[in-house]
């Protein structure tokens, strides 16, 4: 099968959708011939896994609709199976562009079947949502990270499929084509240490990461910080993500920060590369992202540390089981109470049987699951022309 993939952005360390699609082409590029596309300037942080000859490297020079022609030719020429479309993601910036390439792409003029996977369309900007709509009547199947997300787009398919596939775990993803590669070769694939607890951490500390978007639910956790250690617990967030200066939301946090006088009780660890999240989350006690919706498997944050040696809380509500904490309710009173709780000693009783529930729920966000999960979808396309 001959695959090409449509990023943004690929592997830049700095956009989740783009890490998640490198990750993926590299899985897909197990089963299939690999083609990424993505903005020059967004381009991945490091080489592919270096056994792999069947991913290919298409880097392009913007996704404006002054450049769409030229790559809607090369897809064309190429003649791929599958033509499938990750959005959004930075290097797309502001662009409309990517919004007209499934119609440019569709129909008698090629015979690609047009893939398009939407993340986080509830909650996109309207200007950005009205991108993904002008996708979706040419696209052959839509792919979406959660179940809320689906429900909320299937009337709008007319009878398209629309596939559920959560997203990938980036930080173990390297890891996982290693050991595909040891098993075939018959050597002994290594696995996870034991949880080791709370000790030789650094106490009371709470660890978040990610772009400060709305939703995250930043504001909240600053709130229920100060709640925390107004009970008395002197709890400490260390806070990682870029934190681009001027920009409204930067803004935002910052001055939340100075109104609840939490200056000596927020770490700022600055934008984290991914081959330090696993030993920077690993010296704190807590991860908390106490999302808008409770939890979600659309989220790649958790996706990632779920199977590092660290208990997780997010917010309450969910409407998808996990196994993380949750407070109550999905408020920053109801969360200083869980948080409390938490730091002062039930953490510590409860962290082996939280940790080895998190990893075995985790393994849905293997990547060689969720890039089998792709090859069936991209083969029942395929029977469809058939």
């Amino acid at each position: 099968m001959n695959i090409a993939l449509v990023s943004g952005s690929a592997g830049d360390t700095h956009c989740g959708v783009g890490d998640y699609t490198y990750e993926l082409a590299q899985h897909l590029a197990l089963d299939a011939e690999v083609h990424l596309y993505f903005d020059h300037l967004h381009a991945p942080a490091r080489p592919p896994f270096k056994r792999l000859t069947t991913l290919h490297l298409h880097p392009v020079k913007g996704f404006s609709v002054f450049s769409l022609n030229k790559l809607v030719r090369e897809l064309r020429k190429r003649d791929y199976d599958i033509v499938h479309v990750q959005y959004p993601s930075k290097g797309y910036g502001t662009s409309v562009g990517p919004g007209f390439l499934p119609q440019n792409l569709a129909g008698m003029r090629s015979r690609s079947r047009i893939v398009v996977t939407l993340h986080e369309w509830i909650t996109s900007h309207p200007l950005r949502k009205m991108v993904m709509d002008q996708m979706l009547p040419s696209t052959d199947a839509l792919v979406v990270t959660n179940e809320a997300e689906m429900d909320a787009l299937v009337n709008k398919l007319a009878g398209r499929r629309v596939v559920a596939i959560p997203v990938g775990n980036v930080l173990t993803s390297q890891a996982e084509l290693a050991a595909i590669w040891l098993e075939a070769e018959g050597q002994p694939v290594p696995q996870p240490a034991a949880p080791a607890g709370p000790d030789g951490r650094i106490p009371l500390s709470l660890f978040h990461f990610g772009l400060p978007a709305r939703g995250k639910g930043v504001d909240k956790l600053l709130t229920a910080l100060k709640l925390v250690r107004e009970a008395g617990v002197p709890a400490v967030l260390y806070l990682g993500g870029d934190f681009p200066p001027g920009e409204q939301r930067t803004e935002t946090i910052l001055n939340l920060i100075t109104e609840l006088n939490l200056s000596e009780a927020v770490v700022r660890l600055g934008h984290i590369p991914q081959g330090r999240i696993s030993a920077t989350a690993e010296q704190y006690c807590l991860a908390v992202f106490p999302f808008e919706e409770g939890y979600s498997s659309k989220r790649s944050s958790l996706a990632a540390i779920s199977q590092l040696d660290l208990p997780v809380c997010v917010g309450g509500g969910s409407r998808e089981e996990h196994p993380y904490y949750a407070p109550e309710q999905n408020t920053a009173e109801s969360l200083a109470v869980l948080l409390q709780e938490l730091l002062s000693g039930r953490l510590a009783r409860e962290w082996s049987d939280q940790v080895n529930k998190q990893r075995e729920y985790g393994r849905r966000f293997s990547f060689s699951r969720v890039a089998a999960a792709h090859l069936d979808l991209y083969n029942r396309l395929r029977k469809v022309d058939a």
